[in-house]
């Protein structure tokens, strides 16, 4: 009898408080020749006021782009990335627009130039088994400015069409999310991040790990500071921003799935020697869907 109740309180040792936790890696496993479907969609709300009246600015875009797997190893995968749409619908300073790539007489307005040029960018990449930059080609993506009366639009969609950038060798490319370590459920690691006209860093942290998914919760600060023309005239704005967001990767891949992400930001922007106050809000949604 001892000894049954020995192996029980064992038993329940192991599976109880003195269970291990699972442990799981960033190592990401793609499959040569399939093709991530990655959709982006964004809302944005900018309050500024000028000669003491609010000006609302508010915009809702989507970009769909692709990462094809071309080749696959132990060591290192090879991925193609390609734009595939951009559609836009801005309401501001009493003027409403839309946008859809998909639209002939759309590509032939004003927005046409600019983003056709973008959709006819691309770039290849190689990254390591958790998903850091090796290799790209080109380093660097040159595209056509837009109009100066369509700055205002074109910069409150400058997260969306960033995407055509491909990342820098060295940093994290869009499928690295976790650390490079193995990590357990309420473990947190912290990504910093300078460029130029920006520094940020965020907190992560793994917030459960089920039968099919990892869930990682973050949140962060940065600080931007951006320099443009406006009607001619040059203008600095600089802001800081909160952010809060999570991520969903597939528990098998280790590939992101599903990415939410709100920005809430104060600043000011400079301009003919005045000073001009401004919030705004940000809330992105990014899917991944794979296509083999």
């Amino acid at each position: 009898m001892k000894k049954i109740f020995l192996f029980a309180g064992l038993l329940a040792g192991l599976t109880g408080f003195g269970q291990i936790s699972e442990k799981i890696t960033g190592k990401i496993k793609f499959e040569q020749g399939q093709t991530l479907q990655v959709s982006l969609e964004m809302k944005t709300t900018v309050a500024q006021e000028a000669m003491g009246q609010s000006i609302d600015f508010n915009v809702d875009g989507m970009a769909s782009r692709s990462y094809k797997v071309t080749n696959t190893t132990d060591d290192n995968n090879t991925l193609h990335h390609e734009m595939k749409k951009i559609s836009f619908n801005f309401d501001g300073m009493g003027q409403q627009r839309s946008f859809d790539s998909d639209t002939k007489k759309d590509l032939d307005g004003p927005f046409g130039k600019p983003v056709k040029d973008i959709l006819g960018k691309t770039y290849d990449m190689i990254i390591d088994p958790a998903g850091k930059v090796l290799m790209v080609q080109p380093e660097k993506i040159e595209t056509t400015p837009g109009d100066d009366r369509l700055r205002i639009v074109m910069e409150m969609l400058k997260d969306l069409l960033g995407t055509v950038q491909p990342p820098a060798k060295g940093d994290a490319s869009f499928f690295k999310v976790l650390p490079d370590n193995e990590i357990g459920k309420g473990e947190s690691w912290t990504a910093n991040s300078e460029k130029e006209g920006s520094k940020s860093t965020t907190t992560f942290t793994l917030g459960d790990i089920t039968d099919s998914t990892i869930v990682v919760d973050f949140a962060g600060t940065s600080a931007t500071v951006t320099k443009a023309e406006m009607m001619g005239m040059p203008t600095t704005t600089s802001m800081s921003n909160k952010l809060t967001g999570q991520i969903i990767l597939d528990k098998a891949t280790g590939i992101i799935r599903r990415k939410t992400t709100t920005t809430e930001s104060t600043g000011t922007t400079e301009m003919m020697g005045g000073s001009l106050p401004l919030t705004s809000k940000t809330t992105t949604i990014i899917t991944v869907a794979t296509v083999k």
